[in-house]
């Protein structure tokens, strides 16, 4: 899980962004030792899935806290799910929250979930996850 603070200062609001560096030219959870990939968030890249035992997957949930001061900070559709329902990481820059007037001391918080089938491959699985902050 990884929670961040925004402060922006334009009167335009601001946006955060997420993007997924996954393996193999493809967002998910990457075993380098086999060249095998569990799929953001499914098999099939859809926007957002149900994770399952049994059914390899991976992706993000998101949410904000009312903490800080001036404008809220929205959560994208996307990764505003709740439950077992995730959604999928891109290897592009995508939207994870945003802002339309200046605020302070926001709060955002990912969760990140995993789901694998009993044919998972054992092993090392990773990510490289990159955040950035810019003014609308």
């Amino acid at each position: 899980n990884v929670s961040s603070t925004i402060t922006c200062d334009s009167s335009l609001g601001c946006s955060f962004y997420i993007k997924d560096a996954g393996g193999g030219g493809n967002p998910g959870l990457w075993n380098s030792t086999y060249s095998i990939l569990i799929e953001s968030p499914d098999i099939n890249f859809n926007s957002t899935a149900v994770l399952a035992a049994g059914t390899e997957g991976y992706g993000v949930q998101a949410t904000t806290t009312a903490t800080g001061s001036g404008g809220t900070l929205g959560v994208a559709s996307r990764y505003n799910q709740i439950g077992n329902t995730v959604g999928g990481l891109t290897i592009s820059t995508l939207t994870i929250a945003s802002s339309t007037s200046a605020a302070t001391s926001r709060e955002i918080m990912t969760t990140y979930k995993a789901a694998v089938s009993s044919t998972t491959s054992m092993g090392n699985y990773s990510d490289t996850i990159t955040y950035s902050c810019l003014s609308n």
